[in-house]
């Protein structure tokens, strides 16, 4: 009985659940630079930091993999571990809020530097169905942003909004609309 004398009534109230889903989402680009030079934009920090975000990287099987979104306030920083390195070929990571990533390269013949790279990006995350098409339109803005880095120009981050968040919202409305 609770003090006061009073009757105890326990109010049931319905839980709010949401179904998280699997979702994978797979990306293919082609860039016309060696596979190493693609490689070293996946596990070299400074060049990481040019066009996906701020990072900490150790690049060896277990190492740390964290990313700081410089153009998302108040995002937390996504901490990771590398799972699969092999090097020019197969980066995995595991991050806290990012989901599973696995990069792999191919090289191609061709190209203006006699081969270029082939990039396969699958992201595994568990989500809403309903935000699928933003994580899908943030990763197609970081492999512009790859895409750019390779030719000498990194995101300039404090600007990010003014300089690419159009093309941001045209993948958004572009995913939203296959979805």
């Amino acid at each position: 009985m609770p003090a006061g004398g009073g009757e105890l009534v326990l109010v049931m109230r319905p839980a709010y659940s949401v179904q998280m889903d699997s979702l994978p989402l797979s990306f293919t680009r082609d860039y016309e630079f060696p596979r190493v030079i693609v490689w070293d934009a996946l596990i070299e920090a400074d060049l990481v930091s040019g066009w996906l975000a701020e990072s900490t990287i150790t690049p060896e099987v277990g190492g740390e993999y964290n990313l700081t979104w410089l153009h998302m306030l108040g995002h937390p920083t996504t901490f990771g571990r590398v799972t699969v390195l092999q090097p020019c070929e197969r980066l995995h990571v595991a991050t806290t809020d990012r989901g599973r990533l696995e990069f792999s390269l191919d090289e191609l013949a061709g190209g203006a530097r006699v081969t270029s790279t082939r990039l396969h990006l699958l992201v595994d995350i568990e989500i809403e169905a309903a935000f699928a098409p933003r994580v899908r339109a943030d990763w197609q803005v970081n492999l512009d942003q790859l895409e750019e880095l390779l030719r000498g120009h990194p995101v300039d981050w404090a600007n990010w909004q003014r300089d690419r968040h159009d093309t941001w919202s045209r993948y958004l409305e572009s995913a939203d609309d296959s979805a």
